[in-house]
């Protein structure tokens, strides 16, 4: 397909300006359909304005940005803990206890000691079944020695 220079019409300031064959080329391959309707101008000023600056409402969709454009939503619960009052960035469904920041980081360093805990007895049991391996081999093979040294002994 041919692309030629056009000439369009800002939304904001009115002016005109050149949609020039190489943006139009780009557009197509980013499979853009519509026409920019702002001038360069325009468009990196308006790059540059937070959305609440801008003229229009920012639609966001179902997922929360968390680049730190959109608040995020929190939701009042109750700790399952101490009993204080708390918020939380989900809605609490009563099947899982919610948590105050205190208590949950309370909650974590038990439960990160009682993995280390278990992770040690582990270790301990593998090293335990390791050593009992090692001296059964120990005396299979001393059975198997005395076996070849004295074979009538059988």
């Amino acid at each position: 397909m041919a692309f030629t220079d056009r000439e369009l019409n800002c939304r904001d300031c009115g002016a005109a300006f050149i949609f020039t064959a190489g943006e139009q080329e780009f557009y197509a391959t980013k499979g853009l359909q519509h026409d920019p309707v702002r001038c360069p101008a325009c468009r990196t000023q308006r790059k540059m304005m937070r959305p609440e600056d801008r003229e229009e409402i920012p639609h966001f969709g179902v997922y929360a940005s968390y680049g730190g454009r959109t608040p995020r939503q929190l939701h009042v619960a109750s700790c399952a803990q101490c009993g204080q009052t708390t918020e939380v960035p989900f809605v609490p469904r009563g099947d899982r206890p919610v948590y105050c920041s205190n208590c949950y980081n309370d909650v974590r360093t038990k439960q990160e000691e009682r993995d280390a805990a278990e992770a040690e007895a582990a270790a301990a049991r593998i090293a335990a079944a390791a050593a009992q391996t090692a001296e059964r081999d120990q005396e299979r093979q001393e059975h198997v020695g005395a076996v070849v040294a004295d074979p009538e002994a059988l």
